[in-house]
């Protein structure tokens, strides 16, 4: 762990220790100077952060200037996690490349959401191409519109990463627009709140960067598809640098760790994150 890691994981456990008042009045401090840009994004961020239960906006979006952009708008919905969204990109960070990879050129953003982590990314690396795959429609048609001003280098793809390409079932959500869960199984294959997107295998997304590209860095945050991608059809790790795996139950930190070191990676838990594994490539070559 880094020494600037170190520090910030100590902080946030000292946070995490102080009363929930108290958490919920220093994240809106935060979120205030560092965040929104202005005092007009800041009480909309406000608004949105105060509604309790996401019950989907039905339809309705609300525009905030967003800091870490450059002060450009982005477009969040009401009545969903979509707030929230704001406060675990611009505070948590954890989408972020290891220190490993200071200046990665083709990154993959796989469960990009709204965009705000492409966005992020596409600021802080201004040479760099990312590539997002969102399993939502709804998710990546919001997140084409956040990343308009940077869309001649992110490129925002609907589907869900799994090992096969053909479609895949998964949970949807109104609002909790973050926690779409895939449910690749039969007794889950069906009935309300069920959806059905593209599956994407990565082997057909590294084809799309050409016979000879290698992804610098994947953050992949996948709702519950992050253990079979790591255990089958994995010819794509070996043309992946450096890479972050977001762990959802069952699966686990010990299972994650295994597995990626088998595909080359030396691992170490994320300080930014508990449930997040960082893997740094230490071999070459295929498996």
């Amino acid at each position: 762990m880094t020494r600037t890691g170190a520090r910030r994981d100590r902080t946030g456990r000292a946070l995490a220790r102080l009363p929930a008042p108290i958490q919920g009045l220093l994240r809106l401090a935060f979120v205030a100077t560092r965040v929104t840009a202005g005092p007009r994004s800041f009480l909309t961020y406000l608004r949105l952060s105060r509604i309790r239960r996401h019950e989907g906006s039905g339809g309705r979006v609300t525009r905030v200037r967003l800091r870490p952009l450059e002060g450009r708008e982005v477009l969040l919905r009401p009545s969903t996690s979509d707030a929230d969204t704001v406060w675990g990109t611009f505070a948590g960070r954890y989408h972020l490349p290891p220190p490993e990879m200071p200046d990665p050129l083709l990154i993959w953003d796989l469960g990009a959401n709204i965009g705000l982590t492409m966005a992020d990314m596409a600021v802080r690396f201004p040479r760099a191409r990312i590539v997002g795959v969102e399993l939502d429609r709804e998710n990546a048609e919001l997140a084409r519109v956040n990343l308009a001003p940077w869309c001649d280098r992110c490129d925002v793809v609907h589907g869900g990463v799994w090992p096969r390409d053909g479609e895949l079932r998964y949970r949807h959500f109104s609002g909790g627009t973050s926690g779409h869960h895939v449910a690749d199984l039969p007794e889950v294959a069906e009935g309300p709140g069920v959806r059905v997107a593209p599956a994407i295998s990565l082997g057909a997304l590294l084809a799309r960067a050409g016979p000879d590209a290698v992804v610098d860095y994947a953050k992949v945050d996948v709702e519950g598809a992050e253990r079979e991608l790591l255990r089958e059809g994995t010819g794509w790790a070996p043309r992946v640098r450096t890479i972050t795996v977001e762990v959802h139950e069952p699966y686990t930190i010990a299972e994650c760790e295994r597995d990626l070191r088998a595909l080359g990676f030396t691992t170490r838990a994320d300080p930014r994150h508990w449930a997040c594994v960082v893997g740094v490539r230490t071999t070459e070559g295929p498996l």
